[in-house]
């Protein structure tokens, strides 16, 4: 195989990325590809591979530590103290805007929709 980075290029891509590979992640991409091929710097070039995937990178498992049990959120005790807030995005231009905002008031559940256009500020917002 030598010194061909197109080639080896080619086949990462056929071993992680192609529908057999199912992008496995380094280690299992590593041990097919071992199976079948071998050139010096082969465990970093999977590495840079797998770095350079953006579906991978998108799709990443939380690895991080277990953070424990969820804590509810406390109980308003009026009206319209606690809202929360939500931006719908993506919609079909329609009288135009595009955007829907959302406001819930958390202790009696009534809601306000808003609609805006791009580009929106926070002083348009508020």
């Amino acid at each position: 195989m030598g010194r061909n980075k197109d080639l080896r290029s080619k086949i990462l891509h056929w071993v992680h990325t192609s529908p057999q590979g199912g992008h496995s992640g380094r280690d299992a991409t590593l041990k097919r590809l071992k199976q079948l091929f071998y050139w010096k710097g082969m465990t970093k070039s999977v590495q840079n591979y797998i770095i350079q995937c953006t579906i991978c990178q998108a799709c990443k498992y939380d690895n991080s530590a277990y953070p424990g049990l969820l804590q509810p959120l406390p109980i308003p005790d009026e009206v319209w103290l606690n809202i929360s807030m939500d931006f719908i995005e993506g919609l079909l231009r329609s009288q135009g805007k595009e955007v829907i905002l959302v406001v819930v008031d958390r202790f009696s559940k009534y809601a306000h929709f808003v609609t805006l256009s791009h580009p929106y500020t926070t002083e348009v917002v508020a």
